[in-house]
Protein backbone atom coordinates (compact mmCIF):
# COMPACT_ATOMS: atom_id res chain seq x y z
CA UNK A 1 0.00 0.00 0.00
CA UNK A 2 0.67 3.45 -1.04
CA UNK A 3 0.56 6.62 1.71
CA UNK A 4 0.54 10.59 0.64
CA UNK A 5 4.12 10.70 0.55
CA UNK A 6 4.60 7.49 -1.92
CA UNK A 7 6.00 5.73 0.79
CA UNK A 8 4.92 2.08 1.37
CA UNK A 9 3.16 1.04 4.46
CA UNK A 10 4.45 -2.25 6.15
CA UNK A 11 1.57 -4.30 6.93
CA UNK A 12 2.29 -8.12 9.08
CA UNK A 13 -1.14 -8.81 7.62
CA UNK A 14 -3.14 -7.74 4.86
CA UNK A 15 -6.08 -5.68 6.05
CA UNK A 16 -7.94 -8.09 3.81
CA UNK A 17 -11.79 -7.18 1.50
CA UNK A 18 -14.04 -4.55 3.38
CA UNK A 19 -16.07 -6.24 5.43
CA UNK A 20 -19.98 -6.63 4.17
CA UNK A 21 -22.54 -3.82 5.43
CA UNK A 22 -25.47 -5.18 7.34
CA UNK A 23 -27.95 -2.44 8.38
CA UNK A 24 -28.54 -2.50 11.93
CA UNK A 25 -32.28 -4.02 12.96
CA UNK A 26 -33.81 -3.19 16.33
CA UNK A 27 -35.78 -6.88 17.01
CA UNK A 28 -32.07 -7.80 16.45
CA UNK A 29 -30.37 -5.59 18.76
CA UNK A 30 -33.20 -6.21 21.33
CA UNK A 31 -32.68 -9.94 21.50
CA UNK A 32 -28.81 -9.49 21.83
CA UNK A 33 -29.35 -7.34 24.77
CA UNK A 34 -31.56 -9.90 26.24
CA UNK A 35 -29.68 -12.82 25.36
CA UNK A 36 -26.79 -11.20 26.95
CA UNK A 37 -27.91 -9.54 30.06
CA UNK A 38 -29.54 -13.33 30.61
CA UNK A 39 -25.53 -14.52 30.55
CA UNK A 40 -24.25 -11.39 32.55
CA UNK A 41 -24.15 -14.02 35.83
CA UNK A 42 -23.60 -17.31 34.21
CA UNK A 43 -20.97 -16.09 31.34
CA UNK A 44 -19.90 -13.26 32.42
CA UNK A 45 -17.93 -11.97 30.02
CA UNK A 46 -19.94 -13.20 27.09
CA UNK A 47 -22.94 -11.54 28.73
CA UNK A 48 -21.04 -8.40 28.31
CA UNK A 49 -19.66 -8.81 25.11
CA UNK A 50 -23.28 -9.87 23.69
CA UNK A 51 -24.84 -7.13 26.20
CA UNK A 52 -22.67 -4.16 24.48
CA UNK A 53 -23.06 -6.13 21.38
CA UNK A 54 -26.65 -5.67 21.42
CA UNK A 55 -26.80 -2.39 22.52
CA UNK A 56 -24.42 -1.04 19.95
CA UNK A 57 -26.72 -2.52 17.32
CA UNK A 58 -29.69 -0.47 19.11
CA UNK A 59 -28.18 2.85 19.07
CA UNK A 60 -27.46 2.16 15.48
CA UNK A 61 -30.61 1.67 14.60
CA UNK A 62 -32.78 3.89 16.52
CA UNK A 63 -29.59 5.96 18.59
CA UNK A 64 -30.81 7.18 22.15
CA UNK A 65 -34.19 5.34 21.72
CA UNK A 66 -32.34 2.73 20.86
CA UNK A 67 -30.75 2.66 24.19
CA UNK A 68 -33.35 3.57 26.33
CA UNK A 69 -34.95 0.52 24.72
CA UNK A 70 -31.92 -1.51 25.59
CA UNK A 71 -32.56 -0.30 29.01
CA UNK A 72 -35.56 -0.89 29.18
CA UNK A 73 -34.69 -4.98 28.30
CA UNK A 74 -32.20 -4.74 31.00
CA UNK A 75 -35.14 -3.54 33.40
CA UNK A 76 -37.40 -6.73 32.25
CA UNK A 77 -34.23 -8.78 33.26
CA UNK A 78 -33.56 -7.36 36.50
CA UNK A 79 -37.46 -7.67 37.48
CA UNK A 80 -37.50 -11.22 36.80
CA UNK A 81 -34.65 -12.24 38.56
CA UNK A 82 -35.36 -10.07 41.60
CA UNK A 83 -38.69 -12.77 41.34
CA UNK A 84 -35.58 -15.89 41.81
CA UNK A 85 -33.13 -13.74 44.15
CA UNK A 86 -33.01 -10.33 44.84
CA UNK A 87 -28.84 -10.20 45.98
CA UNK A 88 -28.37 -12.30 42.19
CA UNK A 89 -30.39 -9.63 40.27
CA UNK A 90 -28.07 -6.40 42.12
CA UNK A 91 -25.10 -8.11 41.12
CA UNK A 92 -26.10 -7.72 37.21
CA UNK A 93 -26.56 -3.30 37.89
CA UNK A 94 -23.23 -2.81 37.76
CA UNK A 95 -22.49 -4.29 34.43
CA UNK A 96 -25.71 -3.10 32.85
CA UNK A 97 -24.27 0.52 33.36
CA UNK A 98 -20.68 -0.12 32.19
CA UNK A 99 -21.84 -2.02 28.96
CA UNK A 100 -24.22 0.86 28.30
CA UNK A 101 -21.76 3.37 29.19
CA UNK A 102 -19.06 1.97 26.93
CA UNK A 103 -21.92 1.30 23.74
CA UNK A 104 -23.16 4.83 24.36
CA UNK A 105 -18.93 6.73 24.12
CA UNK A 106 -18.28 4.57 21.09
CA UNK A 107 -20.86 5.20 19.31
CA UNK A 108 -20.56 9.34 19.78
CA UNK A 109 -17.22 8.80 19.42
CA UNK A 110 -16.03 9.86 22.38
CA UNK A 111 -14.37 6.57 24.04
CA UNK A 112 -11.55 8.63 25.38
CA UNK A 113 -9.35 8.04 28.72
CA UNK A 114 -11.92 9.93 30.82
CA UNK A 115 -15.07 9.40 29.58
CA UNK A 116 -13.90 5.55 29.75
CA UNK A 117 -12.57 5.79 33.59
CA UNK A 118 -16.18 7.80 34.53
CA UNK A 119 -17.54 4.32 33.65
CA UNK A 120 -15.34 2.07 35.19
CA UNK A 121 -15.11 4.41 37.81
CA UNK A 122 -19.51 4.37 38.54
CA UNK A 123 -19.57 0.16 37.63
CA UNK A 124 -17.01 -0.16 40.16
CA UNK A 125 -18.33 2.17 42.85
CA UNK A 126 -22.10 0.39 42.04
CA UNK A 127 -20.13 -3.06 42.87
CA UNK A 128 -18.80 -2.18 45.91
CA UNK A 129 -21.82 -0.30 46.89
CA UNK A 130 -23.88 -3.16 46.13
CA UNK A 131 -21.65 -5.50 48.18
CA UNK A 132 -20.90 -3.29 50.74
CA UNK A 133 -24.96 -2.75 51.50
CA UNK A 134 -25.20 -6.91 51.61
CA UNK A 135 -22.55 -7.11 53.77
CA UNK A 136 -24.37 -4.99 56.63
CA UNK A 137 -27.15 -6.33 56.00
CA UNK A 138 -26.18 -9.51 57.16
CA UNK A 139 -24.00 -8.43 60.30
CA UNK A 140 -20.85 -8.20 58.57
CA UNK A 141 -18.23 -6.15 57.42
CA UNK A 142 -16.83 -5.98 53.45
CA UNK A 143 -13.83 -5.19 54.14
CA UNK A 144 -12.68 -7.70 56.58
CA UNK A 145 -14.83 -10.42 54.55
CA UNK A 146 -13.17 -9.70 51.68
CA UNK A 147 -9.41 -9.77 52.86
CA UNK A 148 -10.54 -13.07 54.57
CA UNK A 149 -11.57 -13.93 51.21
CA UNK A 150 -8.41 -13.04 49.60
CA UNK A 151 -6.29 -14.30 52.28
CA UNK A 152 -8.02 -17.36 51.69
CA UNK A 153 -7.01 -17.44 48.14
CA UNK A 154 -3.72 -16.54 48.30
CA UNK A 155 -3.24 -19.68 50.87
CA UNK A 156 -4.78 -21.85 48.65
CA UNK A 157 -2.67 -20.80 46.07
CA UNK A 158 0.95 -20.83 47.31
CA UNK A 159 0.56 -24.10 50.16
CA UNK A 160 0.72 -24.10 53.75
CA UNK A 161 4.25 -24.85 53.55
CA UNK A 162 7.09 -22.06 55.40
CA UNK A 163 8.06 -21.06 51.99
CA UNK A 164 3.99 -20.44 51.39
CA UNK A 165 3.67 -18.70 54.97
CA UNK A 166 6.00 -16.27 54.21
CA UNK A 167 5.00 -15.51 50.98
CA UNK A 168 1.24 -14.95 52.68
CA UNK A 169 2.82 -12.66 55.68
CA UNK A 170 4.04 -10.36 52.62
CA UNK A 171 1.45 -9.75 50.45
CA UNK A 172 -1.40 -9.46 53.00
CA UNK A 173 -0.75 -6.44 54.45
CA UNK A 174 -0.66 -4.78 50.86
CA UNK A 175 -3.66 -6.49 50.14
CA UNK A 176 -5.66 -4.99 53.33
CA UNK A 177 -4.45 -1.94 51.60
CA UNK A 178 -5.75 -1.83 48.18
CA UNK A 179 -8.43 -4.66 48.57
CA UNK A 180 -11.33 -2.19 46.54
CA UNK A 181 -8.87 -2.27 43.07
CA UNK A 182 -10.15 -5.81 42.96
CA UNK A 183 -13.71 -4.41 42.14
CA UNK A 184 -11.69 -1.81 39.66
CA UNK A 185 -10.01 -4.31 38.16
CA UNK A 186 -13.66 -6.34 37.51
CA UNK A 187 -14.87 -3.32 35.92
CA UNK A 188 -12.01 -2.26 33.99
CA UNK A 189 -11.90 -6.34 32.40
CA UNK A 190 -15.98 -5.31 31.48
CA UNK A 191 -15.18 -2.34 30.19
CA UNK A 192 -12.42 -4.23 27.58
CA UNK A 193 -15.07 -6.70 26.84
CA UNK A 194 -17.87 -4.22 26.10
CA UNK A 195 -15.70 -2.55 24.26
CA UNK A 196 -14.87 -5.23 21.67
CA UNK A 197 -18.31 -6.23 21.41
CA UNK A 198 -19.54 -2.54 20.79
CA UNK A 199 -16.34 -2.60 18.01
CA UNK A 200 -17.70 -5.61 16.63
CA UNK A 201 -21.44 -4.58 15.88
CA UNK A 202 -20.23 -1.14 14.52
CA UNK A 203 -17.83 -3.12 11.77
CA UNK A 204 -20.89 -4.83 11.07
CA UNK A 205 -23.10 -2.06 10.75
CA UNK A 206 -20.52 0.72 9.36
CA UNK A 207 -18.14 -1.62 7.85
CA UNK A 208 -15.43 0.85 8.91
CA UNK A 209 -12.62 -0.67 10.47
CA UNK A 210 -11.13 1.95 13.03
CA UNK A 211 -9.19 -0.14 15.85
CA UNK A 212 -7.73 1.96 18.55
CA UNK A 213 -4.11 1.91 18.52
CA UNK A 214 -2.34 1.76 21.82
CA UNK A 215 0.69 3.96 20.10
CA UNK A 216 -2.19 6.84 20.21
CA UNK A 217 -3.03 6.47 23.90
CA UNK A 218 -2.92 9.80 25.98
CA UNK A 219 -3.67 10.30 29.44
CA UNK A 220 -5.27 13.49 30.58
CA UNK A 221 -3.72 15.96 32.68
CA UNK A 222 -6.21 15.54 35.39
CA UNK A 223 -4.82 12.16 36.24
CA UNK A 224 -1.37 13.72 37.42
CA UNK A 225 -3.31 15.83 39.70
CA UNK A 226 -5.01 12.87 41.08
CA UNK A 227 -2.03 11.12 41.38
CA UNK A 228 -0.63 14.12 43.52
CA UNK A 229 -3.35 14.06 45.93
CA UNK A 230 -3.29 10.65 46.39
CA UNK A 231 -0.01 10.67 47.14
CA UNK A 232 -0.69 13.55 49.50
CA UNK A 233 -3.57 11.50 51.61
CA UNK A 234 -1.69 8.20 51.65
CA UNK A 235 1.34 10.49 53.79
CA UNK A 236 -1.79 12.19 55.75
CA UNK A 237 -2.58 8.98 56.63
CA UNK A 238 0.00 7.74 59.04
CA UNK A 239 -0.62 11.26 61.05
CA UNK A 240 -2.68 11.42 63.57
CA UNK A 241 -6.60 11.85 61.75
CA UNK A 242 -9.72 10.46 62.28
CA UNK A 243 -9.96 7.16 59.99
CA UNK A 244 -6.75 6.88 58.56
CA UNK A 245 -6.91 3.42 57.44
CA UNK A 246 -10.17 4.21 55.37
CA UNK A 247 -8.23 7.73 53.72
CA UNK A 248 -4.77 5.03 53.13
CA UNK A 249 -7.24 2.38 51.41
CA UNK A 250 -8.83 4.95 49.38
CA UNK A 251 -5.45 6.50 48.38
CA UNK A 252 -3.22 3.12 47.80
CA UNK A 253 -6.60 1.50 45.85
CA UNK A 254 -6.94 4.93 43.46
CA UNK A 255 -2.78 4.69 43.32
CA UNK A 256 -3.26 1.09 42.05
CA UNK A 257 -6.03 1.91 39.60
CA UNK A 258 -3.92 5.14 37.72
CA UNK A 259 -0.94 2.73 37.38
CA UNK A 260 -3.08 1.33 34.57
CA UNK A 261 -3.52 4.33 33.01
CA UNK A 262 0.06 5.79 33.34
CA UNK A 263 1.55 2.47 32.44
CA UNK A 264 -0.57 2.16 29.04
CA UNK A 265 1.33 5.59 28.27
CA UNK A 266 4.52 4.11 28.54
CA UNK A 267 3.49 1.38 26.45
CA UNK A 268 1.89 3.62 23.90
CA UNK A 269 5.44 5.18 23.91
CA UNK A 270 7.37 2.24 23.21
CA UNK A 271 4.68 1.07 20.84
CA UNK A 272 5.27 4.54 18.94
CA UNK A 273 9.05 3.98 18.64
CA UNK A 274 8.45 0.52 17.37
CA UNK A 275 6.30 1.47 14.63
CA UNK A 276 8.64 4.44 13.86
CA UNK A 277 12.03 2.05 13.48
CA UNK A 278 10.05 -0.60 11.59
CA UNK A 279 10.71 -3.27 14.33
CA UNK A 280 10.13 -6.63 13.02
CA UNK A 281 8.03 -9.70 14.95
CA UNK A 282 10.42 -11.17 16.93
CA UNK A 283 12.00 -7.53 17.75
CA UNK A 284 8.53 -6.29 18.85
CA UNK A 285 8.11 -9.31 21.06
CA UNK A 286 11.23 -9.35 23.25
CA UNK A 287 10.51 -5.80 23.15
CA UNK A 288 6.96 -6.00 24.54
CA UNK A 289 8.65 -8.92 27.06
CA UNK A 290 11.35 -6.86 28.37
CA UNK A 291 9.13 -3.79 29.17
CA UNK A 292 6.13 -6.24 30.64
CA UNK A 293 8.91 -7.16 32.67
CA UNK A 294 10.30 -3.92 33.56
CA UNK A 295 6.73 -2.63 34.29
CA UNK A 296 6.04 -6.13 36.49
CA UNK A 297 9.33 -5.37 38.67
CA UNK A 298 10.65 -1.34 38.54
CA UNK A 299 7.17 0.33 37.22
CA UNK A 300 9.54 1.37 34.51
CA UNK A 301 6.74 2.07 31.91
CA UNK A 302 4.55 4.01 34.56
CA UNK A 303 7.47 6.39 35.03
CA UNK A 304 7.91 6.45 31.45
CA UNK A 305 4.11 7.01 30.80
CA UNK A 306 4.38 10.14 33.61
CA UNK A 307 7.14 11.57 31.89
CA UNK A 308 5.62 11.45 28.64
CA UNK A 309 2.38 13.78 30.25
CA UNK A 310 4.82 16.89 29.68
CA UNK A 311 7.83 15.35 27.69
CA UNK A 312 5.63 14.33 24.78
CA UNK A 313 7.98 12.00 23.23
CA UNK A 314 5.74 10.94 20.33
CA UNK A 315 4.87 14.89 19.18
CA UNK A 316 1.33 14.31 20.14
CA UNK A 317 -0.70 17.59 18.67
CA UNK A 318 -1.88 18.07 22.34
CA UNK A 319 -2.10 22.00 22.20
CA UNK A 320 -4.18 21.76 18.94
CA UNK A 321 -6.61 19.40 19.63
CA UNK A 322 -7.00 21.51 23.44
CA UNK A 323 -7.82 24.67 21.19
CA UNK A 324 -9.90 23.24 18.91
CA UNK A 325 -11.94 21.43 21.98
CA UNK A 326 -12.19 25.23 23.10
CA UNK A 327 -13.52 26.71 20.07
CA UNK A 328 -16.09 24.52 20.18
Amino acid sequence: MINGNDEPQRQIVPAGPKPPVRPAVLLQGLLWTALGAALSSYLPYLGVFLLAYGMRELLEAKKGKGLCAGLGVCVLVFAAACAWDFIFALSLVPVFVCAAGISWCMWRGRANVTAVCIVIVVASLLSLGIDATIASMSGMSLSKSFVALLQEAVRSAVGSDIQGDLLVSQVMPLLRVIWPFVYVASAMFDALVAGIGSYTMSVRCTGIRRMPQIANFDAPMWCVGVLALCILGLGASFADIPQPQLLRTVCASALASLRVVFALQGFGVVSALEAKRHMGCLTRFVTTFLTVWLEAMFFAMCIVGLIDIWANFRGLAREQARVEKAKQ
